[in-house]
Formats: structure tokens, C-alpha cells, sequence
């Protein structure tokens, strides 16, 4: 390797109508990041990430939140998925979004002002309005500058249409906002989101010029002279993490091939699953079961290869929309949908269809944690290190609608300025707003306040 040869982190593989992030690597060690210090935006010493994840029709919160406050031990029942992680993980109790109480009817404002912080104007949809810009947009505003993408957004289902109960549904379809009356999309379709990770029509007519076309080739052979050149002046480490990184790229695209292959086959709808429909590639399909595990965490490895590649550094992910109706039958011992078993009334045997719908979200976020502790981050330890990766649901219990008290995890290091392994008791009716603004303090952003926000948690450290 050339030792005074070195490339910014900005440097893309480039081919006819695609460009390719890379991850980081040792040569970029002393390269320039190309952030700009503002008045209210000061560069991090090193790139940081915010997934931020919802938890859809609350939890079983007798079994949710631990004991004591302080070091975490065996976790409780809802949490125990990630027992793995229990060094990486900071529960937090206490927590509440004030303005979600403003109306009695939950699900639709609560999804809507999650990330707010602010009240929702209740309308059957011609005026729309949540009263503020959500925290992942304030993030980025301020950190898109430095990142092929501002933002990412991903959800499990479509947007919900139509009104219930005097609320315009979109409201429990969308987590982030960029303004007070526009929703921001959830892509839905892996392989859109994958595409928009990797392909995009920047130069000629050559490239692929639909996704089915594009199916035909790897990205990575559009991009292999620029790797191939690279590969021929790193060390022999940078080779590997190259080498690992386009690996996974390549594993993702496979997954993203055997999947439509499997739902360009007429298969029959399962009756019991028929509700659950949602849509991929254009084509109508059931979420039956196996399928939806591994089509979730394929969305999840999206994520995950965005933070590695460094093309965005904020991201949202939702499990589905706050009234989820997706039926769960393809979980053992589960044959409703996740918001029925939610109304369980402490009947046995909903509840413990609801027991099992929460674990199953649990072991989902074991798996995007597990995927980016396992990815190096340079030489400053594992994407989960220098990332903050939030789960949180706007209802404390999804049988009563409870909202005080939300659970509410928080893991990752943030760089070295969280210190995990934690359950953290605050102050009653701490203002859920005080986690994000200290969430954009270590993030680079120089905030006064957010929304109904006191004051920042200083028990993170």
C-alpha cells in the first residue's frame, strides 16, 4: 500500500448509472469528512447513527420493565430476546409524551406525534397537521450535508387510507414529518430501498432502466474496475473489510432475487393470513409468516448497509403501522392480529398470544443489533458502538392504551457517550423530548430545546 495515499469517505464506486458508498476504511483514517461546523451544528469527532424504531400497540409492561435501577442482569420476559446485548442496552422508565394525551383516542395522534413531541390537529385528512417537525428531520437537516442521503424510512406495511374514529388514518402510517402538514414516505419494498442504497440514473442511458431489468446484473459488476482499482492500493485489512462489505451487498441482493422469484409463483392465499395483504413489486402478496421474519430482516439489512456505507446516517424503521392489524398467525400459538391480541383483558389465552407477538418483535431487534456489532467501524470499535439505535412505543400497555411510563430502550454507545448496561428509573413524567434532545447534542446538534423539552438526560453517561 502507497502510505501517503489516502480517499475521503465520500468516495464512491462509480459505474454506468451506479454508485456504490463505501465503508470505512484504515486509508480514510486522516481524510477530511466534508461536515461543515455551523451555529448550530458542530461535526462529531466520528460519524454517528440514529435508528430510531417503533413498537407498535404498546407491550406487556408487568413483564417489560426491570426491577431495580441500575446495572442490568437477566432481563425481564419481554426483554429477554436480548439478553445477548444486555451490555449494549439502556431501559429507561418514566418516559411520556405529554401531548399524546390530548385526545383519549390512541393509536392515531400518539404515532403521529411520537417523534414530535407536539399536539395533532384532529381532522379526517383535508388539513393535516402534527404540530412540528419530527427529531429524525431535525437530524437531517443538520447531518444530510455530509451523507449521500438525508434520511432513510422504511416500514413494514403501506400507509393506512380512510378515517376511524374522526382521525385521518395516515397519522399511525407516518413516524417522521418534515413539516407540521407533510408526512415523510416509508418505502415498503426492499428492493426499492435496496435500489435507492445503490442504484440511481446519475450519467447515461446504459444503466438498468427498471428494477426487473436490473435483476439481470449485480450492482457490483457495474462497479468492479473502481473496486478492483482501490483493492490494488489498500492494505491487506482494508482488502478484507472491502471484501466483507461487498459480500453483504452481494448476500442482500440475492435474498432480494430469491424473494421475488418466490412471489412471481401463483401461490394460494392462506384465508387466515388474507388480511395481512400488503405489496411488493408490484404484486399483491400475504404476509405468510417465514416470509415476513425474513423479509423484515432483509429490511433491516438495508439499514444496516446504509450505516455501513456512511449514505445516511439517520434512519427509521417501523415494525408496522401503531394499529397493526397484520395477523401474527405465522408465529406459534398465535392466530389473530397483533392489535386484537393487544386488547387482551388479561384473558389467558390472548394474552398469551400477545406475549408472543412482543417477543417476536424483541428477537427482531436482537438481529439489527447482532448485525451491527458484528461490522467493524474502523478504529473506532463496531457500527453499534458509534451508533443509537431506539425502541419505543407510544402506549405503555396496549391492553389499557396506558400512556405514562412508555418503554422505551435506547442501545449502542453513541460513540463513547452513552454508557449501557443500565436500567435508568427517572423522574415521573420525564418529557420523552429530553431523550431526543440529548440524542442531538451527541449527534453534532446544538439544540436549546425540542418541542416540550426540560432539559437533557444526563444519566446517559
Amino acid at each position: 500500500m502507497n502510505e501517503s495515499w489516502g480517499i475521503s469517505r465520500r468516495t464512491m464506486l462509480r459505474g454506468v448509472g451506479v454508485a456504490m458508498a463505501l465503508p470505512f476504511l484504515d486509508v480514510m483514517a486522516h481524510a477530511d469528512d466534508d461536515a461543515v461546523k455551523t451555529a448550530s451544528y458542530t461535526p462529531t469527532k466520528r460519524p454517528l447513527r440514529v435508528l430510531m424504531m417503533n413498537m407498535p400497540c404498546g407491550t406487556y409492561h408487568k413483564e417489560w420493565e426491570p426491577k431495580t435501577a441500575g446495572p442490568l442482569g437477566e432481563l425481564p420476559p419481554m426483554l429477554a430476546p436480548l439478553q445477548p446485548h444486555v451490555g449494549d442496552l439502556l431501559v429507561m422508565n418514566n418516559l411520556w409524551n405529554k401531548a399524546a394525551t390530548a385526545d383519549p383516542i390512541a393509536h392515531y395522534a400518539n404515532e403521529a406525534n411520537f417523534f414530535t413531541g407536539t399536539v395533532v390537529k384532529k381532522t379526517t385528512g383535508v388539513d393535516l397537521n402534527v404540530g412540528g417537525v419530527s427529531m429524525d428531520q431535525v437530524l437531517a437537516r443538520h447531518l444530510g450535508t455530509v451523507t449521500r442521503m438525508p434520511s432513510l424510512h422504511l416500514n413494514m406495511q403501506k400507509p393506512n387510507g380512510g378515517v376511524d374514529s374522526g382521525w385521518a388514518r395516515v397519522y399511525d402510517s407516518h413516524l417522521s414529518w418534515s413539516s407540521p402538514t407533510t408526512p415523510v414516505p416509508n418505502e415498503f419494498d426492499p428492493k426499492r430501498a435496496f435500489a435507492r442504497l445503490f442504484r440511481y440514473h446519475d450519467t447515461g442511458t446504459s444503466a438498468p432502466k427498471t428494477l426487473s431489468d436490473a435483476d439481470r446484473i449485480s450492482v457490483l459488476d457495474y462497479v468492479q474496475a473502481d473496486a478492483k482499482a482501490i483493492m490494488n492500493k489498500v492494505s491487506v485489512a482494508d482488502k478484507r473489510k472491502l471484501d466483507a462489505y461487498l459480500t453483504s451487498v452481494r448476500d442482500v441482493e440475492q435474498q432480494i432475487e430469491r424473494e421475488m422469484k418466490a412471489l412471481s409463483q401463483d401461490n394460494k392465499v392462506d384465508p387466515v393470513t388474507s388480511q395481512a395483504i400488503g405489496q411488493l413489486g408490484g404484486k399483491l402478496v400475504a404476509f405468510d409468516g417465514k416470509d415476513h421474519t425474513a423479509r423484515l430482516r432483509l429490511m433491516l439489512d438495508v439499514i444496516v448497509l446504509s450505516f455501513q456505507a456512511d449514505l445516511t446516517r439517520v434512519a427509521t424503521f417501523m415494525f408496522g403501522n401503531e394499529r397493526n392489524d397484520i395477523n401474527y398467525s405465522f408465529i406459534d400459538g398465535v392466530k389473530s392480529s397483533h392489535h386484537e391480541a393487544s386488547h387482551h383483558t388479561e384473558s389467558a389465552e390472548k394474552l398469551a398470544q400477545y406475549r408472543r407477538i412482543c417477543l417476536w418483535h424483541a428477537e427482531q431487534v436482537a438481529y439489527v443489533l447482532e448485525r451491527l456489532k458484528t461490522i467493524s467501524d474502523g478504529q473506532n470499535g463496531s457500527l453499534l458502538d458509534n451508533s443509537m439505535v431506539f425502541w419505543g412505543g407510544t402506549l405503555s400497555d396496549g391492553n389499557t392504551h396506558g400512556r405514562p411510563n412508555l418503554p422505551i430502550m435506547l442501545a449502542g454507545k453513541g460513540g463513547g457517550t452513552i454508557n449501557p448496561g443500565r436500567f435508568i428509573q427517572m423522574s415521573k413524567n420525564t418529557p420523552l423530548c429530553n431523550l431526543y434532545l440529548s440524542l442531538f447534542h451527541r449527534m453534532g446538534v446544538q439544540a436549546p430545546a425540542f418541542a416540550d423539552s426540560t432539559g437533557i438526560i444526563s444519566e446517559l453517561t
